[in-house]
């Protein structure tokens, strides 16, 4: 098609209507981000308007998309629909390695900072597999309309269309189906109306209820995400547009910006597919080129084009694989250059399944820690709404470019390709650089793990307790033996054993005045105040120790959980288990695949030197599952002294996988593992062997404390890092922080 065979439009061809809704758009997004600001976590309330809007929007989407493609495919031939697969994918295969040359890329803008993180219980869940039979094989097209499985949708519908080819009266049925498209486009249109408030409510409540602690630690992928989404979303790929059609490139931008701003606002590109296909339609009418191409056949191409590969990962979903990445960068475990083809073999193909099934099983194809999974989840609101952009304007570039393949009137512009080509490498270089450099040089996040876990403090208010950090002599040589139930509450004290210096379960924190804190010292207090006692706390550094205590009395119970073992319980009365624990490993990051399996270790044990506490079930335990060469570590402090000289005789220190995770905040350039699959250890706390009075009552407040939920809101707040947020003050608002017209 020749230059002169397309009239472009003038700048007042678009109609004032549509100019003045996008104006009305426009102006309720920049509300909603004031409105956020202003009234803070207040404006959250908006929600429901904003959920509204989107429900009011996905009523036609469905119908649309599978009517489009019936009505579209079925008035075809067989010839047509195989060119449309053609060249509609040939279009789709170049975004898509432009989008995975820029995905590889992205770890150049990755500063040096170290970091860790607490355990999370998803190191032990196995992840789920996208069932891809289910959701792309209609069995049952009625469950797939019902439970809205876009990919089994298209594909029935796909099918329903080639069906309709050749039939001599398909019109009886296929008219009727284009009446009622239009009637659904007619609805999506009225409902369109709505975007400006829309779009209101969900800014003001996404913006009021952001945490800016979550922003200031995951800034680094979220600035460099939404930079390359703006550059891909409004310069790239409207740029192919141009290299292959007579567009410009200030004309797709205005022609689409009301199904770009919807989606942004809304977060989703589905629901704005209606009105993307409705814009695309109009693009070709402003530009007159019913004179050089049937505008019939080049609106159905786009009604088949853009809804068939909707099914189809799309730049934002590709985008998302470099989450992966960015999650081994951010716990300090960089991903090598030479797994990246495997995590793209693997990666794009399980994207049909959604990102929420494939960023687990990438991150467990990796051996990252699966509670990465939860930065990628709470900062997906922020990303997506970037990626919608890139999702609307990638179905757009299939439909334009793809539609005019098959009508015939493609031509490759030189010009144009070789001015985006430069553009956009002069766009994203310094995007990836310029962020690695500012955040190196000039915004330099310091560590500060370590000082959140050595900060944590109880999770309710305790009993007033005394700490020993010694033995006082009285006691040692006063004891006799164990005291009864009876005996402790006729002194009104309870003594309890604790074990210093392992976190999280008994440490002191940095308070002002420091205090002894942890999961065991916070149950000992709720033991001490459901029994009405007094509380002493007393040093046990090692296990031997405490066994000595207790026998002689001096310690009426051990608040230190141990694991469950036949060799313990011939030493101790063991409570009844206080929780389950697994077993798990403290590593340096450069060694933690060896470390992935208990078969691979078990093959390489006889080269392993592995650290383990000094008793005799944690050695005797370890050796026969590992078959290594096991190294006794006499107590916690000697256990530090290990890791603070970089464990250079130790391949690994074996520990409760909760405590081995809270030494790698202590050392981030060590890294906790969960060897596959997990082997469990229930963990008890002990009393003299033969003090059976004492253990009934300990047992059955254990028993009542788990039907409460106490030992799992401790759990969660010692060993999962809950603590952390709890602690988070209120989100900044301008109502509350400047004006202070709310408490």
């Amino acid at each position: 098609m020749t230059g002169n065979m397309a009239k472009k439009p003038t700048e007042t061809s678009p109609d004032k209507q549509r100019l003045s809704s996008s104006g009305f758009i426009y102006l309720g997004l920049f509300l909603g981000i004031a409105c956020g600001l202003f009234f803070g976590e207040m404006a959250g309330g908006l929600q429901i308007v904003g959920d509204v809007f989107i429900r009011l929007l996905q009523i036609t989407v469905i119908p649309y998309i599978s009517l489009s493609l019936i009505t579209g495919i079925g008035g075809l031939t067989y010839k047509e629909v195989v060119s449309h697969a053609i060249k509609g994918g040939g279009i789709f295969l170049l975004l898509s390695t432009i989008t995975l040359v820029i995905v590889v890329l992205i770890p150049l803008s990755f500063p040096d900072w170290l970091s860790s993180s607490f355990f999370s219980i998803q190191q032990l869940e196995e992840s789920s597999k996208p069932d891809f039979l289910r959701l792309f094989i209609p069995s049952n097209p009625v469950h797939a309309y019902a439970f809205a499985l876009v990919p089994a949708i298209v594909i029935f519908s796909i099918l329903v269309g080639i069906s309709l080819i050749g039939i001599s009266n398909n019109e009886v049925l296929l008219e009727p189906l284009r009446v009622l498209n239009t009637a659904m486009m007619r609805i999506t249109s009225l409902v369109g109306k709505l975007a400006p408030i829309g779009v209101f409510a969900l800014i003001a409540s996404a913006v009021g209820t952001i945490a800016f602690e979550d922003l200031a630690r995951l800034q680094v992928y979220i600035i460099v995400y939404a930079l390359i989404a703006l550059v891909l979303s409004l310069i790239i790929l409207p740029g192919i547009i141009t290299i292959f059609t007579p567009f410009k490139q200030k004309h797709i931008r205005k022609a689409l910006r009301t199904p770009l701003i919807t989606a942004f606002a809304t977060g989703s590109s589905l629901i704005v597919l209606p009105m993307l296909i409705q814009q695309c339609k109009q693009l070709f009418a402003d530009y007159s080129l019913s004179a050089a191409i049937d505008q019939e056949e080049a609106e159905a191409s786009i009604k088949v084009l853009i809804p068939t590969f909707y099914t189809f990962p799309s730049p934002m979903a590709l985008l998302s694989i470099s989450f992966v990445l960015f999650g081994g960068w951010y716990i300090g475990s960089d991903i090598p250059a030479a797994e990246y083809p495997r995590l793209i073999l693997i990666g794009v193909p399980s994207l049909f399944g959604g990102t929420l099934l494939t960023i687990p099983s990438l991150l467990d194809l990796l051996k990252l820690p699966n509670d990465l999974f939860q930065l990628f989840v709470s900062i997906d609101v922020i990303i997506a709404r970037f990626g919608t952009l890139i999702s609307v304007m990638h179905y757009a570039t299939i439909g334009l470019v793809g539609t005019m393949a098959l009508v015939g009137h493609i031509r490759l512009r030189w010009n144009r390709l070789i001015w985006i080509t430069l553009a956009s490498t002069a766009l994203i270089i310094p995007i990836l650089f310029g962020v690695r450099i500012f955040f190196s040089t000039i915004v330099v996040a310091p560590y500060t793990m370590s000082d959140m876990l050595k900060s944590l403090n109880f999770l309710d208010t305790t009993t007033p307790a005394k700490v020993y950090n010694e033995i006082p002599e009285s006691l040692l040589h006063a004891g006799k033996g164990p005291d009864s139930f009876a005996q402790i509450q006729n002194r009104g004290v309870l003594r309890t054993c604790y074990q210093p210096d392992e976190f999280p379960s008994s440490f002191i924190n940095n308070a002002d005045p420091p205090r002894l804190v942890g999961f065991d010292i916070e149950m000992a207090h709720r033991l001490a105040e459901t029994l009405g006692l007094s509380l002493e706390l007393l040093p046990a550094e090692t296990e031997s120790t405490a066994k000595m205590l207790l026998d002689r009395g001096v310690c009426d119970i051990l608040m230190r959980t141990l694991p469950v073992t036949p060799v313990r319980a011939q030493k101790f009365g063991l409570t009844t288990p206080v929780y389950r624990s697994s077993i798990g490993f403290v590593v340096l990051d450069h060694r933690r695949n060896e470390f992935r399996n208990w078969e691979e270790i078990r093959q390489n044990g006889k080269r392993l030197h592995l650290g383990v506490e000094d008793s005799q079930g944690n050695v005797e335990r370890l050796n026969r599952i590992t078959n290594g060469n096991i190294v006794p570590i006499r107590d916690s402090r000697k256990k530090i002294r290990i890791l603070e000289s970089g464990a250079e005789n130790i391949d690994a220190i074996a520990d409760m996988a909760e405590e081995a995770a809270a030494l790698t905040i202590l050392y981030p350039q060590f890294s906790h593992v969960v060897p596959q699959p997990p082997i469990f250890l229930p963990v008890s706390y002990a009393v003299a062997r033969g003090n059976d009075d004492l253990l009934r009552i300990v047992n059955s407040w254990i028993l009542m404390t788990k039907e409460e939920g106490l030992i799992d809101a401790l759990y969660r707040h010692w060993m999962l890092g809950e603590a952390t947020e709890a602690e988070r003050l209120p989100r900044w608002s301008i109502i509350q922080n400047v004006l202070g017209w709310v408490e």
